[in-house]
């Protein structure tokens, strides 16, 4: 499929002609050749060194589904084959703020992009968003000349609306033939702006206010979905997930603020979440989050590239496409290496014509095709490379600031998935070696895929030995995602 070249600059196009470069970034485009580095920098994956498991990817699906349903069948088609067939994908997220009776053809259109993901993915699963509260549990204040909506804490029955509401938004996918798996109960109420410090009420006290909606609005719906004279549709009690922060640090706050103050709240919540807009390229956050998370899964329930990452390519000579799959990578890496179990990205569609890293594809209204981002294929590669349910292997890797790796096996299986990020402006030339309990394992073949300037997902080398080796060798193109499949003897 041919993705739309977005350079950033008739100098930037210039430069890719003088490199030889025909300036079409498809996946079939043979990259230039690259300038080979000084000194090969060393890797050792430890194959049967387990970590979590990988449960996979998800993405957002609450915005520009008007776009999607403007276009033909076949591109809506293309669209949710790029997305629950081409991916690994695990989750689907929604965020709504009315009730199914307020308008049932909305509940409709998005009942059915689910349905038909699962036409392709029957494992999907479905989170629901529960802080977009609808109107009428919400009231007009004025804080400091400034009008906001806060949820309606002064009344004495608002988490028994909040319940009922619930329900209703749960009912309407049930009976449209979607399940619900996850219930996101609140979202980024650590971001400190004024109508979010408003929204959970309670004249502002964001923490207290986010804590009363698990513990007495999120009871009193489980109690509803319990009653069997009530949920007739046999609706299952989902998996609580929360606080789903702007940012680990947040995460951290809101872990202990329910631990002291709240451990009835602490013990509702089935998954830990948050979000990496803020210092998400930290993994001291991340070790921190999963030493007090007490065993419980740890997600990463909403970002996107250019935002929080630990990378500054603001001085590199590249195009914004691939600054953003760059920075996919260091988030995901930094995530997933230090403890997260699933990592979901915001959002499925992004409209624009020029890149914008919010949304994995772009399709405006009434598209001819539905266009991958670059960061697509850097989440595509980084995701679902490796089988669903892979665990997350330990690795050694010689020191660069500007690399970074991450690996995957199948427990047991004859394959290990390295994927090695190269943010320098560089090749990079590694040598990598596989290890195992009793010794280094041989290595019988390899293929590497990449994303760099010129390629999306490419298939650039690929190699069978007649006899084993001990390690392989091989140069990372400067700037780049390279996705290395191994292949071990027995």
């Amino acid at each position: 499929m041919k993705t739309r070249n977005r350079s950033t600059s008739l100098l930037f196009f210039s430069f890719l002609l003088i490199m030889g470069c025909s300036g079409d970034d498809s996946a079939s485009d043979t990259p230039t050749t690259p300038e080979p580095s000084t000194k090969a920098q060393n890797i050792v994956l430890n194959a049967e060194d387990y970590k979590q498991q990988f449960i996979g990817g998800g993405v957002s699906i609450g915005l520009y589904m008007n776009n999607h349903y403007s276009t033909s069948p076949a591109v809506q088609d293309q669209a949710i084959q790029l997305l629950a067939k081409d991916t690994n994908m695990k989750y689907f997220q929604d965020y709504i703020e009315i009730y199914p009776s307020d308008d049932p053809a909305y509940f409709d259109r998005r009942a059915n992009y689910i349905k038909a993901a699962k036409v392709y993915r029957p494992e999907l699963e479905f989170s629901l968003v529960g802080q977009k509260f609808p109107k009428d549990v919400m009231r007009e204040i004025v804080v400091n000349g400034e009008k906001f909506q806060a949820l309606n804490t002064d009344d004495p029955l608002i988490y028994d609306k909040l319940a009922n509401w619930f329900f209703e938004l749960f009912k309407g996918f049930y009976e449209r033939g979607v399940s619900v798996e996850i219930f996101n109960v609140v979202n980024e109420p650590d971001l400190n702006t004024g109508f979010r410090k408003q929204h959970y009420g309670l004249n502002g006290n964001t923490m207290e206010g986010a804590a009363r909606v698990f513990k007495y609005a999120v009871p009193k719906f489980k109690a509803m979905l319990n009653d069997p004279v009530k949920n007739t549709l046999n609706m299952k009690v989902p998996l609580i997930m929360g606080p789903s922060t702007i940012s680990p640090n947040g995460c951290i706050e809101y872990m202990d603020y329910f631990k002291t103050n709240h451990p009835d709240v602490w013990k509702s919540i089935d998954i830990i979440a948050t979000h990496q807009y803020i210092n998400g390229g930290n993994p001291d956050l991340f070790k921190t989050i999963v030493a007090k998370a007490e065993g419980k899964p740890i997600y990463q329930s909403e970002t996107h590239a250019l935002k929080g990452d630990a990378l500054n390519l603001d001085a590199v000579f590249a195009s914004r496409d691939l600054k953003a799959a760059l920075s996919l990578s260091n988030l995901f890496n930094t995530a997933v290496n230090n403890g997260v179990s699933s990592w979901w990205y915001f959002e499925n569609n992004y409209p624009n014509v020029e890149v914008y890293p919010g949304g994995l594809l772009s399709i405006p209204d009434k598209a001819l095709q539905a266009t991958p981002y670059k960061h697509y294929y850097a989440f595509k590669a980084l995701t679902s490379a490796q089988p669903p349910l892979s665990h997350v292997i330990g690795f050694t890797l010689d020191k660069d600031p500007k690399t970074e790796l991450i690996a995957f096996r199948k427990k047991n299986e004859n394959t290990v998935y390295a994927h090695f990020s190269n943010y320098n402006t560089k090749s990079k030339d590694i040598s990598i070696t596989v290890k195992g309990a009793s010794g280094n394992k041989k290595i019988t073949g390899y293929t590497v895929t990449v994303t760099s300037e010129t390629n999306n997902g490419a298939v650039l080398d690929s190699k069978v030995f007649d006899t084993p080796q001990d390690s392989i060798k091989l140069s990372a193109i400067s700037l780049s995602i390279n996705t290395i499949k191994i292949t071990l003897a027995n």
